[in-house]
């Protein structure tokens, strides 16, 4: 559809603001650049001259001079590096302000919101808020008044405008016109509705959605930094994008005395962990911690003297779920909290805390007094006492013990290691996929900062993957850790901005919940049913290489139930796509173009351009609480496509083959491959 007259001068003029930024920026660059082979020039000279020169005082005069410098030197460098990162994505917003004068004229004022300042464009740091707070709480057209650097202003907001751009590129602009995107194909732009296209897709990032946030959102970010946040979003909000900004706004000097060496990011997957470290320069944010929980429980107990070479060996065989329930139960953690401790003198061995939980595990009596989901037995608490002791004696730890021994070791030393090497606590914590935690865990996190308002918690109920569903839920969690509404802000996210409208109404089928009614548009996902296994896994190489074609730069992921079936997944599909094809474990997980075969635990956090779903049968995919989350986690981990290929009977949590909306249903049972051939993409 071609654009209007005034449609087309609105993005003119935009582009002629996005082309005198980008051109500014790289004269300030090569301005910079020239300073900088300067001052490295002059520190060079003083440094040559130091030497050559004998006497000691003219020594010494010499020295501070090369030492201011050599200051001066890495602060140039400095401004360079966030010049060319500034070139790359100058702003996400601009707003233009008619402000009322003290002799009552008025004036014109705008702004851009960026990453970081740069003062000779007008471009404002978004952690500024009193500025900021005029794009996020007000519409055109609206009136204001707000106190900004200690002036009352009184103004009208005159235009509103969000824009996306891409290494350097602008790639789309909504403004009250409409949404118009760049098309890369007809170098042209095209106006789109306003939730019907995202324009950003960056593999192995997270994506950038500051520019959506909600007032209430922006609110809830900039909070009073003394204030936990606690954020619940359905897959693909932005949950933990928002969570990285609470934190770069946290980190920005203006806002807390917080500091990159006092602050951890924790998350469950090594996968989800390498994913947010690739993300958290774009955010602002640099020189943070990012490590699995496990990791970071582990980095205490290495402290203990008879534990300073020890490495942790994991079962080979699967833990009983029974013992699995006792050590990721609050009765646990109650009983383990109500024990005597012994009296404290220096740090406790890493046997001695072996000694203690073996001890507490011996009392099932104790235990079943605090237990009041009355899930627990003695024979259940005393298989997790001969299976701990069994596996201390071959010095295996179970994934569980690892939150065990860290919260005893925190009752006696009273604190955990800080990334400064020193047994304390931390600033701040960043806790990601806390629905996955037992209350043992949460309890280690909570212990490890000085109080509540160092914590940002970060999860969703509905992508609960713990097999004894042992989260307490939210409300719970405030109550039972004092979490009240003046210490905590609870920021709930409803709106995806991953996943297209036909992909979010099937995953919302699986949860049994209402369709969503906004979302971007796409194709509805598609659904293979196969014979057998041979015809399935034809139908998943067809379709794959489709996908390939099509969308070659981007990440194809094969989705499994399991990491059996990942292997196996693997396996069938390395002779047709060779090097194209790789495996995604605990492992071994990379960002790179091509596909990749992996299962639905690995992916927690992640999202790809195309999806496909391996075999969702009723045995991978239950008919229960844990099955829906799994099936639901797996669906919202695609952006555009979706695909389903089953072979055996399919998971009753799927809508009904051949009569829903949802999916369009290819049976290729009864179908002549041939004739779906053109409807595989």
């Amino acid at each position: 559809m071609a654009l209007t007259e005034q449609e087309q001068s609105a993005i003119s003029q935009e582009e002629a603001t996005f082309f005198t930024v980008k051109k500014t920026i790289a004269d300030q660059i090569t301005r910079a650049e020239d300073r900088l082979y300067q001052e490295n020039q002059r520190a060079r000279a003083l440094t040559s001259e130091i030497h050559e020169t004998r006497r000691v005082e003219d020594k010494a005069l010499l020295a501070s001079d090369e030492a201011v410098s050599h200051g001066l030197k890495d602060h140039k460098r400095e401004e360079v590096e966030t010049l060319r990162k500034q070139a790359a994505n100058p702003y996400f917003a601009r707003i233009k302000l008619e402000e009322e004068l003290p002799n009552g004229s008025t004036t014109l004022i705008e702004y851009k919101l960026g990453f970081s300042a740069n003062t000779d464009l007008r471009i404002v740091d978004w952690r500024r808020a009193p500025i900021s707070k005029l794009y996020y709480e007000y519409q055109e057209g609206s009136e204001y008044v707000e106190e900004i650097l200690g002036r009352e202003r009184v103004g009208t907001v005159l235009e509103r405008v969000r824009v996306e751009i891409d290494k350097g590129n602008l790639r789309s602009i909504q403004n009250r016109h409409g949404n118009f995107t760049w098309d890369t194909v007809s170098a042209s732009w095209q106006n789109r509705s306003s939730n019907s296209h995202r324009t950003k897709s960056n593999d192995g990032q997270l994506p950038e959605i500051l520019s959506l946030i909600t007032s209430d959102q922006f609110r809830s970010i900039t909070v009073d930094a003394n204030t936990a946040v606690l954020i619940q979003g359905v897959a693909g909000s932005g949950k933990t994008t928002v969570a990285i900004h609470r934190l770069s706004w946290l980190l920005h000097p203006d806002n807390s005395q917080l500091r990159p060496s006092d602050v951890a990011i924790v998350v469950l997957s090594p996968a989800l962990r390498a994913y947010i470290e690739n993300s958290l320069p774009s955010a602002g944010v640099t020189n943070v911690s990012v490590r699995t929980y496990h990791e970071w429980a582990c980095r205490s107990l290495k402290t203990l003297s008879d534990a300073k070479d020890l490495t942790v060996s994991r079962p080979s065989a699967p833990t009983p779920l029974a013992a699995i329930r006792v050590k990721r139960s609050l009765a646990l953690l109650k009983a383990l909290e109500a024990a005597p401790r012994p009296p404290a003198s220096g740090s406790p061995r890493y046997a001695q805390l072996q000694e203690n939980l073996l001890a507490i595990l011996a009392q099932p009596e104790t235990i079943l007094s605090h237990d009041d989901s009355r899930t627990l037995s003695s024979d259940t608490i005393a298989l997790a006492h001969r299976r701990t002791l069994e596996n201390f004696n071959e010095g295996i730890l179970d994934w569980e013990d690892d939150a065990l021994l860290l919260r005893l070791f925190q009752l006696r030393t009273g604190g955990t290691l800080t990334n400064t090497g020193t047994i304390g606590t931390y600033g701040h914590l960043v806790i990601d996929e806390v629905q996955d935690l037992s209350p043992l865990e949460l309890a280690t996190v909570i212990s490890a900062v000085k109080e509540h308002k160092d914590l940002t918690l970060v999860g969703d109920t509905a992508q609960n993957l713990d097999v004894t569903q042992s989260f307490p839920g939210w409300e719970a969690l405030r109550r039972h850790w004092n979490f009240n509404s003046e210490m905590s802000r609870y920021i709930s996210l409803e709106v995806s901005h991953r996943s297209t409208l036909p992909i979010m109404r099937l995953a919302n089928f699986i949860q049994r919940q209402e369709p969503s009614k906004t979302g971007r548009h796409g194709r509805t996902p598609i659904w293979f049913r196969c014979r057998d296994e041979s015809q399935g896994i034809e139908h998943v190489l067809k379709w794959l290489t489709k996908a390939s074609e099509l969308f070659p730069t981007k990440i194809a992921a094969v989705i499994c139930a399991t990491p059996e079936d990942a292997h196996f997944a693997y396996r069938m599909l390395q002779p047709t796509f060779g090097p194209r094809v790789r495996r995604g474990d605990s492992y071994s997980f990379s960002f790179e173009e091509g596909i990749l075969v992996t299962d639905v635990r690995q992916v927690k956090g992640l999202e790809f351009y195309s999806v496909l779903l391996w075999n969702p049968s009723v045995r991978a995919y239950a008919n229960d609480d844990l099955g829906q989350n799994l099936l639901y986690v797996a669906i919202t981990r695609a952006e555009e496509n979706l695909c389903l290929v089953s072979w055996d009977r399919p998971s009753k949590i799927l809508p009904p083959f051949g009569s829903s909306r949802l999916v369009r249903s290819m049976d290729m049972t009864i179908q002549d491959e041939d004739s779906t051939a053109s409807n595989d993409d």
